[in-house]
């Protein structure tokens, strides 16, 4: 104070100057010191938080490394217990996924059978090929007076040439399956004149498409009925038909099948089947069939098929009927389809 006094009087100052050059020199040593124990203090907390690191990682091995065997095991337990549950999730969503692919593959064949049945009510769908005259294909056993159902099919098969065959060999393979057909007949069951006549009866008349060269004639047609001497003959047991038995089954085909059931606006022969589900028989017009025969019936008919017409129970058709009857024949609903 008193050398700095000293000097300023020597330069002409007051004691004022001296006090506030004082001041200074102080102020910066404190800024000095400040900073000095800023610098001291962070790289103490610096080392006291890696030191906290440090043990809190040495504790927690240490606490891993002191657990028991017994305490071991019930972690591990634990830990497959929830490995099992979050395999059981997955399965559950997997099979989640699976109702779902097969609810949207459901819903679709739903879609699709509303939008086929909207378009049948729009009358975008027809049957059609429904031109050929409707037949029954009988054959007459002139040794027993008794009619007999003969399969179309089969008859068909049997008496259409096929392509590239010669006559020869269509003659032969006719005759062969002719003869394999009548022995399947014989083992039908036979109908006296009026029991078949009357089967005859029950079906109605029906509509006929008539193509002309302009456009089309619409007619009112009855069941027709169609036989073979030949096949007749062969059923009969004889090899050859004499010239009486053709005469004779003519004959009795041409006085009988004349009445039906009445007219139709329906594009089929239509008839009704009295159903009994106790006893597994069907009545037509007051002929009561088996199931088989019943079957035989309905693949004697040609052209276009018959319409079905079931009483005798509610609901769907019986279980019977559909296997033994409807499906082997074809008729998967009231107008029949190709089995």
């Amino acid at each position: 104070m008193k050398s700095l006094n000293d000097r300023y009087s020597e330069t002409h100052g007051n004691a004022h100057e001296t006090f506030a050059d004082l001041m200074f020199c102080a102020l910066v040593l404190l800024v000095l010191f400040v900073m000095a124990l800023a610098v001291e203090v962070s790289q103490r907390v610096r080392a006291d938080m890696d030191e906290v690191a440090e043990v809190t990682k040495v504790e927690s091995v240490e606490d891993i490394e002191s657990l028991s065997a017994e305490e071991v095991a019930a972690l591990s337990e634990r830990l497959q217990r929830q490995q099992a549950e979050l395999e059981s999730q997955r399965e559950r969503m997997l099979r989640q996924q699976g109702e779902i692919r097969e609810l949207r593959a459901d819903l679709a064949v739903r879609e699709q059978t509303v939008q086929t049945e909207m378009a049948a009510l729009r009358g975008e769908q027809r049957f059609t090929g429904a031109t050929e005259p409707a037949s029954l294909l009988v054959a007459y056993d002139y040794r027993k007076d008794r009619f007999v159902f003969v399969r179309r099919k089969e008859f068909e098969h049997a008496t259409t040439r096929k392509s590239g065959e010669s006559a020869v060999a269509f003659s032969l393979r006719s005759t062969s399956e002719l003869v394999k057909l009548a022995l399947l007949s014989r083992r039908q069951r036979y109908y006296t004149e009026e029991d078949a006549n009357r089967l005859y009866e029950a079906f109605t008349g029906y509509r006929q498409i008539n193509p002309t060269e302009d456009g089309y004639s619409i007619s009112t047609e009855r069941l027709g009925v169609t036989y073979a001497p030949g096949l007749s003959g062969f059923i009969a047991g004889d090899s050859e038909l004499p010239d009486d038995a053709a005469t004779e089954i003519e004959t009795v085909i041409s006085r009988g099948f004349r009445r039906t059931a009445g007219d139709s606006d329906k594009m089929y022969p239509a008839a009704t089947i009295s159903v009994d589900p106790r006893t597994r028989k069907v009545t037509i017009n007051g002929v009561e069939l088996m199931a088989k025969d019943f079957k035989d019936l309905l693949l004697s008919f040609g052209g276009r098929g018959v319409m079905l017409d079931f009483e005798g129970y509610e609901g769907d058709a019986p279980d019977w009927l559909v296997e033994q009857v409807l499906t082997p024949t074809g008729y998967v609903g009231k107008t029949p389809k190709l089995p």
